[in-house]
């Protein structure tokens, strides 16, 4: 029975090592609602709650009394993302030379994102020492920040209002001849070097990492061994030291490149890899139909992501925030039990997600100063990407609240469904930044079965249904750039469908 145990077990890991290289997307923020098919069918509610092996990965506690068993799972991920630019309330008439009588404007630019389908595995595997002991070990993977759009959505929304000066010695189509635009105004009107703009200009518009598209792709896995105690049959407490490996790679990005401290490592250098480590302890106690849970997941410190270091805030850290949370479980009668949870996500507590994004002030007066001065890139703004308070995506708290019932009909069949609800991790007006991580879902519906086929094999399929929500905002400038403005837009949908496998010796 062990060597089955030890080849069904290898066989999982090596098959969850493969798979989770691919993007894997959430939906509180970037985290999952869930983790293993059954408690995905409850809508994520576990902590007060544990029903395969996977449970060491809400609480650890909840793992004490699952046995010595086998969980396999995965899920096609369907979300669906929409984003837009719209820089049209940039618009700049010329200078008054006979020569040149249009006035330039900016463009808007929205396109769904391609990348639609993803498969997302779960391990799970666990073992009844006797005594009140039990071990376990899970692959699960957490997050993810996917978007690929086909069109590059700054560059084609905030180019056409360049312009040119003079010299005529950087065309940028759809630009007339001669001096146009933003860069004919900081020519004639403030009197700028027709060279030193063209120098500029180049360095922010014939950038090779422009590119026709533009999207980042982050994805998480997460390796829990768990140890787990019972003190009796009312109380157990559960420990997992956490291995994380992360990637993380970006594209089409060099418009921004000018307002990094490190423009080299912003965009367009393959996928970069991280290792870090946290913890997660929690508690599990039963009182008669009642039980309640309490669970905390340390903040895991990740390496930084060396090749992205001018993106994100402190030269590229990424780490994974730390959680908490509360749960409870009732047992309304021997079939039906109704369970309930409140955990938060701690975002802002990771600098390169919590800090602000530009406001359009900031994000008028970094093109204005990169044209005009001709600065060394990063020293166009005060807090350039990349640096401690570079601009980030301003994340805040996420509070995630989560309630699900489980229904056993009879010896073979089990019944659930959930509601999930978590708001928007970031307020509207952080939207222009955040077209790269649309994560806008806040209600979600789960419902689920397990078909038990004999006494050791049974199947598990849950379905997951986000509804659509947009973020959008105006960015209106003030003093020196009133009349100036642009939006952004952040829309997104998904749904989901996993199925597991779980096997008990």
């Amino acid at each position: 029975m062990t060597s089955i145990r030890m080849r069904l077990l290898s066989s999982a890991v090596i098959a969850t090592a493969l798979l989770a290289t691919s993007a894997a997307q959430a939906t509180n923020g970037y985290f999952k609602i869930g983790y293993g098919a059954k408690n995905r069918g409850m809508a994520g509610t576990g902590i007060a709650y544990g029903q395969d092996t996977l449970a060491s990965a809400v609480n650890p506690a909840a793992l004490a009394g699952i046995g010595t068993r086998i969980d396999a799972g995965m899920e096609i991920f369907n979300p669906k993302r929409k984003g837009a630019v719209d820089a049209r309330g940039l618009s700049v008439t010329n200078p008054p030379f006979p020569f040149v009588t249009t006035d330039l404007q900016g463009a808007k630019a929205s396109r769904n994102s391609g990348a639609e389908e993803f498969a997302i595995p779960s391990v799970g595997f666990a073992n009844d020492w006797g005594n009140g002991w039990q071990t376990g070990l899970a692959f699960v993977a957490n997050g993810g920040l996917n978007t690929r759009y086909s069109n590059n959505l700054y560059t084609t929304a905030f180019t056409p209002v360049i312009g040119q000066s003079s010299s005529n010695s950087f065309p940028s189509p759809p630009s007339p001849s001669g001096p146009s635009g933003f860069a004919g105004l900081l020519e004639f009107g403030f009197g700028v070097d027709p060279n030193q703009i063209d120098a500029a200009m180049g360095q922010l518009f014939t950038n090779e990492n422009l590119g026709p598209s533009l999207g980042v792709n982050l994805a998480q896995l997460l390796i829990t061994p768990t140890v787990a105690y019972s003190f009796n049959d009312k109380h157990s407490i559960g420990f997992s030291p956490i291995i994380a490996r992360q990637s993380f790679r970006a594209y089409g990005l060099g418009l921004f490149q000018a307002f990094s401290s490190d423009p080299d490592n912003v965009t367009n250098n393959g996928n970069d890899y991280a290792w870090g480590y946290g913890g997660r302890i929690g508690y599990m106690g039963n009182f008669g139909d009642f039980s309640v849970g309490l669970a905390y997941t340390s903040r895991i410190y990740m390496q930084e992501f060396d090749d992205y270091a001018g993106l994100f805030a402190e030269q590229g850290d990424f780490d994974i925030p730390s959680t908490y949370g509360i749960g409870v479980a009732y047992r309304a009668t021997p079939k039906l039990t109704i369970a309930a949870d409140v955990s938060r996500i701690n975002y802002g507590d990771i600098d390169s997600l919590a800090n602000d994004g530009p406001t359009a002030n900031e994000f008028l007066s970094a093109f204005a100063t990169v044209l005009s001065n001709g600065t060394a890139p990063g020293q166009s703004i005060s807090n350039p990407l990349g640096s401690n308070d570079g601009w980030g995506f301003g994340w805040d708290d996420a509070t995630v609240f989560k309630i699900g019932a489980n229904y056993e009909y009879n010896k073979n069949w089990t019944f659930r469904a959930g509601y999930n609800y978590s708001e928007v991790p970031y307020d509207d007006d952080q939207a222009l930044f955040n077209v790269l991580a649309p994560a806008v879902v806040e209600h979600h519906l789960t419902a689920g079965f397990t078909y038990n086929q004999n006494e050791h094999s049974q199947w598990t399929v849950t379905y997951m249904r986000a509804f659509n929500n947009d973020v959008d905002n105006t960015y209106e400038g003030t003093n020196e750039f009133a009349g100036f403005s642009y939006a952004a837009e952040n829309e997104m949908d998904q749904n989901a469908i996993e199925i597991s496998y779980g096997y008990t010796f």
